[in-house]
Order: structure tokens, then C-alpha cells, then sequence
């Protein structure tokens, strides 16, 4: 049977369609945010740069440790260094082989103890420059963190106004339905879902604006005499003639 509408149903219909155009409209910018694309790409370089410090700061943890270390063994070794000084100098010992072992053991621990000095200043360049390193990337960790909240709540206030008007659209969109028949709204979403989402489209000035083909002055001579429920030949869409 076929579906019947009159002019004013068109008209809602075309109605309709402009609404759901808007919402395709915008669900497409809530989707392709160019602020959102930003924002992923920040959060990301905020991920790397986090996890960059993180090893920085294990890095200078590790460093810091090592220098501890060093620093207690050579304290370790400059008492026993100091002891083994003074028995030699001070006549305590007078058998010349022990006199000369102390005397190879207080060379021995001078040059363990330069070693160790040697080590300890490479590594306390080392925990320099790894606290300058923690220190740079935490800056910018910082910085970048600040550009982060900034653009999320940019986003944020973006896609409150979208989905607001999202929401007013949807709800003018859902008026306009109940007023139209469910056979009408039906073929109108199924053209719609097969096309492009746009399911009805306006004649003007003799050309369909769904498919923009130019109908032949007689042919639109007929679609406005027969009226009602249209659709155009090239397209299939409902053809709504003024």
C-alpha cells in the first residue's frame, strides 16, 4: 500500500532531515576534535617524558648509593690507615720484617685509597649531571603537565557545548518524528541509512539537492500535479516538491 503524505508531512520531513543532518554534523565533531587529537598526542609525549624522569630519578637514586658507598669505605679505610701510621711511627715496632710489612700494608691501603677518591670523584660527576638531568626533565614534566590540564579542559568545555547541542537537536529531531507517520519515518530512515544519511531531499529550481541532478522541466510538470509522497528517479531519495 502505498505511503500517503501531504504537504505539510513533507515539510516535516525536510525538517527532520536538517536535524539529522546537525546531529551527523555534530557527532562528527565531537569525534574529530582537532583540541581532542592534540590532547592525545600531549598525553602521550606527558607519558614518554614521565617514564624519561622516572629512570632519571632511578638513575640518580643508583649514582647517590654508589657515591654513599664509596664514601664509607674510604672512611672505613682512612681510620685503618691512620692506626697503621701511627704503630709505624711511633716505635712501637722496632722488628725490621713486621716494620716492613706495616709499612707495605700503609702503601697498600694509600693507593686502595686513591683508587677509591679516583672513583668517588668520577661518580660524584656522575650524580651532577644526573641531577641535572632529573632536574631538566621534571621542568619540562611540569610544563608539559600544566599544557596537558590546559587543553583537557579546553576539550572538556568543547564537548559540553557539542553534546549540548547534540541534546537540543535530538529533542527537536524526536518532536518532529512523533508528528509523522511511522511508515513515512521508516522509509525515510532506511533511504536514509543507504545514502549518505540523507534520506529527503528538497526541489529546487528543478534539481533534486540530494543527488543535485536536474529534473526535465515536464517531468517536474507531473511531480507537483500528482503532489503527495515522490521520489526522485536518479537518487530514490523522497523528493519533496514545492
Amino acid at each position: 500500500m502505498p505511503i500517503r503524505a501531504d504537504a505539510l508531512a513533507l515539510e516535516r520531513l525536510l525538517q527532520l532531515q536538517s536535524e539529522d543532518s546537525s546531529l551527523d554534523r555534530s557527532r562528527r565533531r565531537l569525534e574529530q576534535l582537532p583540541e581532542r587529537a592534540r590532547l592525545e598526542k600531549l598525553e602521550h609525549q606527558l607519558e614518554e617524558l614521565s617514564s624519561d624522569a622516572d629512570m632519571a630519578a632511578r638513575n640518580r637514586d643508583d649514582v647517590a648509593r654508589i657515591q654513599d658507598r664509596l664514601e664509607g669505605e674510604i672512611s672505613v679505610l682512612e681510620q685503618k690507615l691512620q692506626r697503621e701510621q701511627q704503630r709505624m711511627y711511633s716505635g712501637q715496632v722496632s722488628n725490621p720484617k713486621e716494620l716492613s710489612n706495616l709499612q707495605a700494608e700503609v702503601e697498600m691501603l694509600t693507593r686502595r685509597r686513591g683508587g677509591l677518591e679516583d672513583e668517588l670523584l668520577e661518580t660524584m660527576v656522575a650524580r651532577d649531571a644526573a641531577v641535572s638531568t632529573l632536574q631538566s626533565l621534571s621542568s619540562e614534566r611540569n610544563e608539559l603537565s600544566s599544557s596537558v590540564s590546559e587543553l583537557s579542559s579546553e576539550v572538556a568545555r568543547l564537548s559540553g557545548e557539542i553534546e549540548a547541542d547534540l541534546s537540543a537537536h535530538q529533542q527537536a529531531r524526536d518532536e518532529l518524528k512523533s508528528r509523522l507517520s511511522e511508515e513515512l519515518v521508516a522509509l525515510y530512515e532506511k533511504i536514509r541509512s543507504a545514502k549518505g544519511g540523507v534520506g529527503a531531499a528538497a526541489l529546487e529550481r528543478d534539481t533534486c539537492q540530494g543527488c543535485h541532478t536536474k529534473l526535465p522541466a515536464r517531468e517536474v510538470e507531473r511531480l507537483r500535479a500528482e503532489g503527495g509522497l515522490q521520489r526522485c528517479d536518479n537518487c530514490r531519495r523522497i523528493l519533496v516538491v514545492p
